[in-house]
């Protein structure tokens, strides 16, 4: 349930992060889900102009010839940004956790399952 436009966003605020506690340092993986026309490329691309401290404006065109391959190879057409025009924030957590919300109960479910393992306290 994460845009296109959230994933950069992510991936800037963690290459932030990784500056301000690692020296810079910081392992990335790849992204974009199963849409591999409409979000790996692009999700891709956004990370990897961010490590290389280059990231492109969302508003870039995707090339021509990658539309054209696209198109011939898989017969869906592709995006012509590298944006999916969504305005990406952050969400505000002062309330806390709210056991109504699935992506709250499995956030604090994937805590407890895997911070014990790295001798870390999960929130009660």
């Amino acid at each position: 349930m994460l845009s296109l436009d959230g994933q950069r966003t992510a991936y800037a605020a963690l290459h932030e992060l990784a500056h301000e506690t690692a020296g810079g340092r910081w392992v990335v993986t790849g992204g974009g889900g199963y849409e591999l026309v409409q979000v790996v490329p692009r999700a891709w691309t956004h990370l990897i102009s961010e490590v290389a401290g280059r990231p492109l404006d969302p508003a870039t065109a995707t090339p021509p010839e990658w539309r054209r391959m696209t198109k011939e190879r898989t017969g869906q057409t592709a995006p012509l940004t590298l944006t999916d025009g969504r305005k990406p924030e952050f969400a505000d957590f002062s309330a806390g956790y709210d056991p109504a919300d699935p992506i709250d109960r499995a956030v604090m479910a994937t805590r407890k399952a895997v911070f014990p393992l790295h001798g870390l306290d999960p929130l009660p």
